[in-house]
């Protein structure tokens, strides 16, 4: 399916709305994890193609999202802050993107024998980190906000409140990750050696989610104080 990307209105005087724009999309992807784990563990993977597809599709907008910022971001846009943290931000929202995609693929490509024991404790991951896209969504948004208030006032104490959600839900994600791996050794010498191997992936790709987004929070501090 084509684009439905209106470039003419989406970029203009500020890179902000395009920003909204295309952290919206890795919102959006990472939402799709929670039916895509689903149909993994119920081996549908009928479902997971049509999660693959969606998600291929979004990824794809995002991209075009990102490129036409990089192009236009150094040359012909007055910002009130350092294009390089922008772009950094950026660059976390496109890795989060492009992790959504690896692990779709994963998870279709590569069947694994996953122990009942241990879905559970995946799902609150996936839950977990999916709050913390969502909170990173929602630095983002606040970015417009801001340049209107010329980065002063409640906005600003908002969005420092949004980053130390961010970076507590990061926290605790690592401690689910490190409680599933744990989980995975246990199991280890009952499963297909392949599978464990795939599986460990799997679960460090989706941990990554929260890393990128505590990461983009992080330069959202940064870009604050400067």
């Amino acid at each position: 399916m084509p684009t439905t990307i209106n470039f003419s209105k989406l970029f203009g005087k500020s890179p902000f709305k395009p920003m909204k724009k295309h952290m919206s999309i890795a919102n959006e992807c990472v939402m799709h994890m929670s039916s895509a784990f689903e149909a993994f563990f119920n081996q549908d993977k009928e479902t997971l193609k049509e999660i693959k597809d969606s998600i291929f599709q979004l990824e794809e907008d995002a991209d075009k999202i990102f490129e036409e910022l990089q192009n236009r971001l150094p040359k012909t846009m007055f910002l009130p802050v350092d294009r390089r943290d922008l772009l950094e931000v950026m660059e976390m929202q496109e890795a989060i993107t492009d992790r959504t995609q690896d692990i779709i693929g994963l998870m279709l490509d590569l069947p694994m024998d996953v122990p009942e024991e241990m879905r559970k404790p995946i799902m609150r991951l996936v839950n977990r980190v999916t709050e913390a896209v969502k909170g990173a969504y929602d630095i983002v948004k606040s970015f417009e906000d801001l340049v209107e208030t010329g980065f002063k006032g409640p906005h600003v104490e908002k969005t420092h409140e949004l980053i130390h959600e961010v970076v507590g839900i990061e926290t605790k994600a690592d401690s689910i990750g490190i409680e599933i791996t744990h989980a995975l050794f246990t199991h280890a010498k009952s499963m297909d050696p392949v599978s464990v191997i795939f599986l460990y992936q799997l679960v460090g790709w989706v941990d990554d989610l929260a890393d990128y987004s505590e990461v983009l929070a992080i330069r959202a501090r940064l870009l604050l104080a400067r």
